[in-house]
C-alpha cells in the first residue's frame, strides 16, 4: 500500500489517534520528493506573515508593521543581505539569555537595546501557510527549519523554557539543558 493510499484510508476514519496518524501520513506525502526547501500551500491558506507586513531596513533589521517590533533579519552568526555569510550559531538557553548584552555592546544594526524575544513575540514570525521552515523567507532569508529559543520560562517545570519550532511553525517547551537552539534578536520600535 502506498503512503498516499494509507493517508486516504486513514483520513476516512474518525478516531483521534487515527486523525493524528493521518496528519503524519499526509506530511509524509507532502515531503516525498522534497528533501530540501520550503513547502507552502499558498492556494489553500491565507498568509500570516506576508511581505507587506514587513519593512526591511538597510542595516539588517526588519520592522514588523503589525506588532511594532524590530527583528534582526539574520539569525545570530549569519550576516549579509541574504544572511548567506557565516553560519547560524546555537546556544543553550542560559547563553541565549546572556547574548543580547554582547550584541548591545557591539551596537548591532546601530542599536543597543536588543533582547531575546518572549514566546508570544517569536510566534508572530510564523508563516502558517509554509513549513520547513514556517517563516517568510523573502524577509528572513536562510532561516533553517529548526527551533529558536524564547526568553519565556515554562510555568509548570522551572527547568523548562518555551521555544518556537520553525520546521512546522509550532511552539513547544523543552529542558533548558538538553539542547542548543538558534536565536533571533528583537527590540521595540522607537516611539
Amino acid at each position: 500500500m502506498t503512503i498516499k493510499a494509507i493517508a486516504t484510508k486513514t483520513i476516512a476514519t474518525k478516531t483521534r489517534a487515527t486523525k493524528t496518524l493521518a496528519i503524519i501520513a499526509a506530511g509524509a506525502v507532502l515531503s516525498c520528493g522534497v528533501n530540501a526547501g520550503q513547502i507552502c500551500q499558498r492556494d489553500n491558506l491565507i498568509a500570516t506573515a506576508a511581505d507587506e507586513r514587513y519593512s526591511v531596513g538597510a542595516q539588517g533589521a526588519v520592522t514588523d508593521k503589525k506588532t511594532g517590533l524590530v527583528w534582526q533579519r539574520c539569525l545570530v552568526g549569519q550576516s549579509g543581505g541574504q544572511c548567506d555569510a557565516g553560519s547560524a550559531q546555537t546556544f543553550s538557553w542560559a547563553a541565549a539569555l546572556l547574548y543580547p548584552a554582547t550584541a548591545n555592546r557591539e551596537g548591532i544594526s546601530g542599536h543597543s537595546d536588543w533582547r531575546l524575544p518572549n514566546i508570544r513575540e517569536l510566534a508572530t514570525l510564523a508563516e502558517l501557510q509554509c513549513a520547513r521552515p514556517a517563516i517568510n523567507l523573502s524577509v528572513f532569508p536562510n532561516t533553517p527549519p529548526a527551533p529558536l529559543w524564547s526568553s519565556s520560562p515554562y510555568r509548570f517545570y522551572p527547568h523548562y523554557s518555551w521555544y518556537m519550532d520553525f520546521e512546522e511553525g509550532i511552539f513547544l517547551y523543552a529542558d533548558r539543558t538538553d539542547s542548543d537552539k538558534y536565536i533571533r534578536l528583537v527590540r521595540d520600535a522607537a516611539p
